[in-house]
């Protein structure tokens, strides 16, 4: 007997808070349903002084009596990353999306930057991750000064039959 093995992955929500409108202008920060099983992430903003340097911290959280920290927790150089990609997780995730953006530069940086009609489906998911609803929180620091905080909200449900 043949089983088909499949999942699902739904963007739910997207929520981008520029902390400091002088850092960077945020014009487009949505989610776009193109079809029922499928949904767009676009992030369109101008980074409006020269970053010489940036953090990223990034933390997963798994829903279950509210969200809870779950498996990752990492605070990276954007700079360095940028340059020479480290950090395994964060590479994985970097691959999904860099061809959705304009992600190619080092610093120092100024100008437009964007994510535009980026898409999953289950099977790009490149490591297990168990049913549920999760959340990827990204902080963007500069000169230790936060400046921007995006939250990409998603569900996902393996093995569907």
């Amino acid at each position: 007997m043949f089983v088909k093995s499949a999942s699902r992955f739904r963007f739910t929500n997207f929520v981008c808070d520029s902390v400091d409108e002088s850092w960077i202008s945020v014009h487009k920060c949505r989610l776009k349903a193109i079809r029922r099983d499928r949904t767009t992430l676009s992030f369109n903003g101008t980074v409006n002084k020269l970053v010489t340097n940036i953090r990223v911290h990034a933390q997963i959280f798994k829903r279950g009596n509210g969200y809870m920290p779950w498996l990752y927790n990492i605070t990276i150089d954007g700079c360095r990353f940028l340059r020479k990609p480290y950090e395994a997780p964060v590479v994985l995730v970097f691959n999904l999306f860099k061809q959705f953006s304009n992600f190619n530069f080092t610093c120092p940086y100024q100008g437009p930057v964007y994510v535009m009609g980026f898409h999953l489906i289950g099977e790009q998911i490149p490591v297990p991750l168990p049913s549920g609803e999760y959340l990827i929180l990204i902080k963007w620091y500069t000169n230790k000064v936060l400046i921007i905080s995006t939250a990409i909200y998603f569900s996902f449900e393996e093995n569907l039959s």
